[in-house]
């Protein structure tokens, strides 16, 4: 019992210690949060005027931000790519806007509290800072009238073709507008057997036929070349190593014997209704069904042709 009674001051000592660095570090962890807050809120285009106070922060602490200018440098090397910093051939690059080192602002918190045990002590006072790079790259700050707008004009100035490789795009453009083919590429996009069926029984609209580029974004003519050969490949059809590529003919010849023998099975569907349909309805499905049977009879002919050319186009 005596040496209980001659431990438990420094014993309780030690605990209030303990407990009084227990509620330092934990206001410590609510300055970190503070001082990101403050700088964070207050990141243009935000001012942070209309932002309330962590309620657990007391009234008599500080939180704050403000600019700090820029940073000397920054160990950084994704920084000094060139696609950011130049230098690109053919095309200057706005290194001012896409500066990394611009816009330091810096976000800061301070609190000063008496301990809650071993008042004697005194108080104490913690601040704490915490740092964020804003460059500022809103379209708002590059002088655009929305976000749709593209940023690649005002970062880099882009290198102009030649007058005969612009004037040879304009007309291969012109050709391709204009072509006299153009009427016998309607099924393509807007074909009248769609049109007619979607109107009748309220089905989709005719599909998209034609092949499309697959993620062409590049001037480099190895790259070019290959998309263009996939895309001849789509267009005509073959085989690639195991999988079979249908070609623009087959998808097409699917895609209308589908639609015809739908139809088929609604006409037929129309004339076995009970109770019967209407005289209308009936009579018009007597007059389609001769037509799409003879339409169905043509494209499973025209398919079987189709897959015997595409099975000696070989594997690419």
């Amino acid at each position: 019992m005596l040496e209980l009674v001659l431990a438990l001051p420094i014993l309780l000592f030690i605990m209030a210690l303990i407990y009084n660095y227990g509620v330092v570090a934990a206001w410590r962890i609510r300055e970190h949060s503070v001082d990101r807050l403050a700088v964070w809120q207050t990141r243009w285009p935000r001012t942070g005027a209309t932002d309330p106070r962590p309620g657990y922060w007391p009234p008599t602490a500080t939180m704050g931000a403000s600019d700090q200018g820029n940073v000397q440098g920054m160990d950084d090397s994704r920084v000094d790519l060139p696609v950011a910093r130049g230098p690109l051939q053919g095309t200057t690059v706005n290194t001012e806007l896409l500066d990394e080192t611009r816009g330091l602002r810096e976000g800061s918190a301070e609190l000063t509290r008496g301990f809650p045990y071993l008042g004697k002590l005194g108080k104490y006072t913690i601040d704490a800072q915490n740092w964020l790079i804003d460059d500022k790259w809103q379209y708002q700050r590059m002088g655009m009238p929305d976000n749709w707008e593209r940023r690649i004009p005002v970062i880099y100035t882009l290198a102009e073709a030649p007058a005969s490789q612009m004037n040879s795009y304009i007309q291969a453009a012109e050709s391709i507008v204009n072509a006299p083919f153009a009427s016998g590429l309607r099924p393509l996009d807007n074909d009248p057997d769609y049109m007619y069926y979607q109107a009748l029984f309220g089905w989709g609209g005719p599909p998209e036929f034609q092949p499309r580029f697959r993620r062409l974004c590049s001037t480099d003519r190895t790259l070019t070349d290959k998309s263009v050969q996939q895309l001849i490949k789509r267009i005509e059809g073959g085989r690639e190593g195991r999988r079979h590529i249908p070609s623009v003919a087959e998808v097409m010849d699917r895609a209308f014997l589908g639609l015809y023998e739908h139809a088929f099975a609604t006409f037929q569907g129309i004339l076995k209704a009970n109770p019967p349909a209407p005289p209308q309805m009936r009579a018009l499905a007597q007059s389609q069904i001769p037509l799409l049977q003879a339409n169905i009879a043509a494209l499973r002919k025209a398919l079987q042709a189709i897959l015997a050319a595409e099975a000696t186009q070989g594997s690419g």
